[in-house]
């Protein structure tokens, strides 16, 4: 907390991950106000202070109500649907699969819900496996320690051919998840700018899917385009058998604000309205400057990845805007085909015209950035060496966010106005007019 001259103090805090301090500073010649906004970055924050005056907005999830007893939302749903029970009560084999999650503790107490409750109903026990796929996290199975555990890791765990799905690759899903029983996949449903929605539409493909088979459907594919890549890892999921899905949305706080339990379609379904009214913003001022957050760990562990949450600033900037991007990027630039694309420096329609004969989706997001950078600057905070960040993908390297935004307000005058996303990943914003 930074005191004013005047021995005021003021700060407003707004989410769990990011708190906004407002702090004054007085010289012999002007008074200015900054709003000191701390941005994820990694497994940590860095800040971003914004002249007041120039702030246009913030934009962040909405807030909406939270469930208030999740073990008893939870419970509700399996007594309403006797046909889960019933085969529960009957299934030798019930294998519960995690998939990645915003909040871990929810995507633990739910799954630790959903055990309980078919425990309740007379299931054994003995009967469950937990399976955690990459990003779930470990399970921690203090409260059912006859519930076995198990890991996917998509390099060794042995996987199955989907019988009957049919393509032009073989998606191939894990062995010990196919040969259960009974099938509950639990996770978050989140936004996704390319795909349109993600989380527990991913995890059975490609959470629990071989590293070969993942890559496959993602590379060197006739006549797909982006929009399909969901489409076809919901036929994935659809084709298996005895499945259902236990999912949830979670509101600014990261609370669960919606959850659902049924087949994948219903439940995805029932979570969407929620999912648009926690994630979508309708921009009715664009700004010249977009300050953005990929969303820290995981979502910025490459630029491959952080890439995936610049549509978002794109979406509030003005048409000759500029955009400052903190993403750590642990992980380098990420994927080879991505750094192999973006050092042809091809003008982004001869990517485009590749991409429709043959889909490559780090292409894409290739394609992606060069288009981006046709009409706006783009800054990027990161620990990519400046010389990749400049040479090879075409932005401009810079130490922090205030360094960048410093030499922005220079280049577009003093009087260029900014708009913040603390994290990108999780909102979605609506353009209301065409011209910005």
């Amino acid at each position: 907390m930074v005191s004013r001259s005047d021995g005021c103090e003021a700060r407003l805090s707004f989410n769990t991950n990011t708190t906004v301090t407002l702090e004054a500073y007085r010289s012999c010649w002007r008074r200015l106000v900054l709003v000191e906004i701390w941005l994820p970055y990694g497994s940590s924050e860095i800040p971003a202070r914004i002249p007041e005056e120039r702030l246009v907005d913030i934009i962040r999830p909405h807030k909406t109500n939270q469930i208030q007893n999740l073990q008893e939302e939870v419970k509700r749903l399996i007594e309403a649907n006797l046909e889960l029970r019933e085969k529960a009560t009957k299934a030798g084999k019930i294998c519960i699969a995690l998939g990645a999650s915003s909040n871990t503790q929810a995507l633990w107490d739910s799954a630790t819900s959903l055990a309980q409750a078919l425990v309740d109903t007379g299931v054994s026990s003995t009967s469950f496996t937990m399976l955690c796929t990459p990003n779930s996290g470990k399970y921690d199975a203090t409260n059912f320690p006859d519930i076995k555990l198990d890991y996917h890791d998509p390099t060794s765990s042995a996987t199955s051919s989907l019988d009957g799905f049919e393509s032009d690759f073989s998606p191939e899903v894990n062995t010990a998840f196919m040969g259960a029983d009974l099938k509950i996949v639990v996770g978050e449903l989140k936004p996704h700018h390319f795909f349109g929605c993600a989380g527990i539409s991913d995890v059975i493909f490609p959470g629990l899917s071989s590293a070969a088979s993942a890559q496959a459907q993602l590379s060197n594919r006739k006549g797909l385009g982006v929009a399909d890549i969901m489409k076809e890892r919901l036929r994935i999921t659809n084709a298996v058998e005895d499945l259902y899905a236990l999912g949830y949305v979670l509101n600014s706080e990261l609370a669960p604000a919606k959850v659902s339990l049924g087949n994948m379609n219903s439940c995805m379904k029932e979570l969407k309205p929620t999912l648009d009214d926690v994630c979508s913003w309708e921009i009715k001022k664009f700004a010249d400057i977009a300050v953005i957050s990929a969303g820290g760990m995981p979502t910025d562990e490459s630029l491959l990845r952080a890439v995936e949450t610049f549509p978002s600033g794109l979406g509030i900037l003005k048409r000759d805007g500029a955009m400052i991007v903190a993403a750590e990027c642990t992980g380098g630039h990420g994927g080879g085909d991505f750094y192999g694309w973006c050092t042809e420096r091809k003008e982004p329609r001869h990517l485009e015209a590749r991409l429709r004969h043959n889909f490559n989706y780090e292409g894409f997001k290739a394609a992606f950035l060069m288009r981006a950078l046709e009409n706006h600057r783009i800054y990027l905070v990161s620990t990519v060496p400046d010389h990749y960040v400049e040479n090879v993908f075409g932005m401009r390297a810079a130490q922090t966010v205030n360094a960048a935004l410093q030499t922005l307000q220079r280049s577009l005058g003093s009087d260029s106005t900014i708009s913040v996303i603390p994290d990108a990943s999780r909102v979605i914003p609506k353009r209301t007019q065409t011209d910005a």
